[in-house]
């Protein structure tokens, strides 16, 4: 005989009475049904499930809902009170694939206090995801200041999602002070998407310095783009004019 199909209510049902494997299967499966009726238990598992794996299951699967008016501001509320940085992490992470940009806002409280590089890691990727010059001063700050690498790399990517000229000094800036040679190349990366002249000449320094081996292949690639950006052939041809 094959296996029973289980219904909507089959998983309801285990989200709540079941054991702790089952219950975050039973999310995992909710999120993939995209009807309403499946909301407001998934936002029950996520306030108050005991375990952080149902909860953080039971996020992401309501980050799939993105139709759905009052999710969005619902996640940025529950994140506040959440204790569990994988959680935090999965709501986070929801809230980037929904894009809201008002639910974003209410994650930055939450990044101003938390201690977890993971879990600013991945609300300044959601901030990115939101598509907002509203985020672009935050975000060049965690670009500049943040302890972590892996988190202003995220600040570098996600600002790539919104160039703009305003910002181009203050990525140089950010160029020329950082350490990192990661971090480094993909500032380089984000320096391409904003075409400017005044950027060839740090670009170029950069070309020289063996220490750093990635902004070097970085720096190379991004005076590449620029210069045809700007309507030259190549790279050589656009620091031969200057």
């Amino acid at each position: 005989m094959g296996a029973i199909k289980k219904t909507v209510d089959d998983y309801i049902s285990e989200l709540v009475d079941w054991d702790d494997t089952t219950r975050e299967e039973a999310a995992k499966a909710l999120g993939e049904i995209g009807d309403e009726i499946v909301i407001d238990p998934l936002l029950q598992a996520l306030k108050e499930d005991e375990s952080e794996d149902v909860r953080a299951s039971a996020a992401l699967a309501l980050g799939k809902f993105d139709n759905y008016e009052g999710i969005p501001q619902k996640l940025g509320e529950i994140i506040s009170q959440e204790t569990s940085p994988i959680v935090r992490i999965a709501i986070a992470n929801a809230i980037g694939e929904i894009g809201n940009k008002s639910a974003a806002k209410l994650l930055i409280p939450v990044l101003e206090n938390e201690e977890s590089f993971w879990v600013r890691e991945a609300i300044i990727e959601a901030l990115g995801k939101a598509y907002s010059k509203d985020f672009t001063e935050l975000l060049l700050k965690y670009l500049k200041d943040d302890d972590s690498e892996e988190v202003r790399v995220q600040a570098a990517n996600a600002l790539i999602k919104n160039p703009h000229d305003e910002i181009l000094d203050n990525i140089l800036q950010a160029f020329k002070q950082e350490e990192s040679d990661e971090v480094k190349s993909h500032i380089a990366e984000l320096i391409a998407e904003i075409p400017n002249i005044k950027s060839v000449e740090i670009l170029t320094e950069a070309l020289e310095n063996e220490e750093y081996k990635q902004t070097q292949a970085a720096a190379a690639e991004a005076l590449y783009k620029i210069a045809l950006k700007l309507g030259y052939n190549d790279e050589n041809e656009m620091m031969d004019s200057l």
